[in-house]
């Protein structure tokens, strides 16, 4: 079968000895092709030495006076990368074990030229990445180890996990251990692992990050509980550990799934007062507890929430949901109470909410108070304020021809202006076009922009 490939086509009339030099030629002319030729064809012996050489290679050939710039991290990971690829081409062959071992290589010295160069473009976040995948997927690679077979791996991934260069990239080194996880069912492998867990939690010092790493510290605990000892004693770990906000979602969740309602209720509200400093959370723990007043059936709980969720924390997504609550009479002194809420103290989902309801005059005296918005919201407003839009539109544009003071600022007046043309008409538009060039007479640029409209 004839290749579609022009270059495949050529190569293939060419003789053994004619192709040999075609690449020592191309070696010759460039080292890169070389180096990478022969580390695609190492010996099993080599490999790792190979890797751990053209990974700190490509490192150095990208230093300029001993760093590392933004547009040369792409060619200081290279060698990295082919490691990765090799380790890849190793799961097929079914050698798991060389493949963990060539990923594990790429951690020191990439993480270590973080010091010494700038990753702006996340280009080293990735490759670790791609290292943490093939490691992972080496070991599920691997279905029917004996238990000797598994203490190999995890000491190979827990050895690295626990050098220093993850001192301050905890993230990454509860990666590894992570992976480690996958071989708590040996005994002495899980209490190894424990072991070390502990340690770890144990050293966990005052600094900002100590939160987030006793927190992944306990879910690679639970994780293990989790795989090993059933939903019973994970349930007990949960609730030993409920002052991390993640342990607090699982024991809701839990609860959630089993129909416990009052008790969801209670983790929520407990929840809201425990991360009063943290909106974030305050507003997770609401929504969950306005799920257990949904299902409870509980309207009036869910009105007063919903309403909450709608004006104090701006999700619109509970503006429907609070309506359907309502008759249409109910609902109109609802939206009074919305807008006096409004006029008290301004939040962001009003104005979801008047453009929902087609609430015209709220929405024109929206406009009044931000008359940039008239170029958004004028289709609420045509049809019954026709004349407001109008002068809307002329004072706002009025007022930014006269700050626009370069032709990129004259291009965003006359936008402005194609946009007044479309909600006020042909004859205002070229009205206000007139006066604005009797204006601005001395602004041969604006004058320029004015006659494209």
């Amino acid at each position: 079968m004839e290749s579609n490939n022009p270059l495949q086509s050529i190569l293939e009339t060419q003789s053994k000895e004619e192709l040999i030099k075609i690449i020592l030629n191309f070696s010759d002319d460039d080292p890169d092709i070389e180096k990478r030729l022969l580390f695609m064809f190492a010996n099993n012996g080599d490999e790792v030495a190979e890797s751990k050489k053209l990974i700190r290679e490509y490192i150095t050939k990208a230093k300029k006076n001993g760093f590392i710039p933004w547009n040369r991290m792409n060619f200081a990971l290279q060698g990295a990368e082919m490691t990765l690829e090799k380790a890849r081409e190793k799961i097929e062959k079914d050698d798991a074990k060389i493949a963990v071992t060539l990923s594990l290589l790429i951690f020191s010295p990439v993480i270590k030229l973080l010091d010494y160069g700038d990753d702006s473009n996340g280009n080293v976040s990735i490759i670790i990445n791609r290292a943490f995948n093939t490691i992972n997927d080496a070991v599920q690679s691997q279905e029917s180890l004996d238990e000797k077979e598994q203490k190999q791996f995890f000491d190979l991934i827990m050895k690295e996990a626990m050098k220093a260069h993850f001192n301050g990239w905890s993230e990454w080194r509860f990666e590894l251990l992570d992976i480690c996880t996958y071989f708590s069912e040996v005994k002495d492998l899980r209490k190894k692992l424990e072991k070390q867990l502990d340690e770890l939690y144990q050293k966990v010092d005052n600094s900002w990050s100590a939160r987030f790493d006793q927190k992944q510290i306990r879910l690679l605990q639970l994780k293990i509980i989790e795989k090993c000892d059933g939903p019973k004693k994970a349930k007990k770990f949960i609730y030993e550990n409920i002052q991390f906000s993640d342990f607090r979602e699982k024991a809701i969740e839990m609860e959630l799934d089993k129909s416990n309602y009052e008790k969801v209720i209670h983790l929520c509200l407990e929840g809201e007062e425990v991360n009063k400093e943290l909106p974030g959370l305050v507003h997770q723990w609401k929504e969950y507890r306005y799920k257990a007043y949904e299902a409870m059936g509980d309207a009036d709980k869910q009105r007063q929430l919903a309403f909450e969720l709608l004006v104090q924390d701006n999700k619109f997504d509970y503006y429907e949901k609070l309506k359907a609550l309502y008759s249409p009479a109910e609902w109109e002194e609802v939206l009074n109470t919305i807008v006096d809420r409004y006029i008290e103290n301004p939040f962001r989902s009003y104005l979801d909410i008047i453009k929902a309801e087609n609430m015209s005059a709220h929405i024109l005296e929206y406009c009044r108070e931000r008359p940039s918005y008239v170029t958004e919201l004028f289709p609420y407003l045509v049809d019954h304020y026709l004349e407001d839009v109008n002068e809307l539109f002329r004072s706002y544009i009025i007022r930014e021809a006269k700050e626009a003071s370069e032709r990129r600022g004259y291009k965003d007046v006359c936008k402005i202006i194609k946009t007044y043309k479309k909600a006020c008409g042909t004859i205002q538009s070229h009205k206000l076009i007139g006066e604005l060039k009797q204006q601005h007479y001395r602004r041969p640029a604006f004058l320029e922009e004015l006659d494209k409209i």
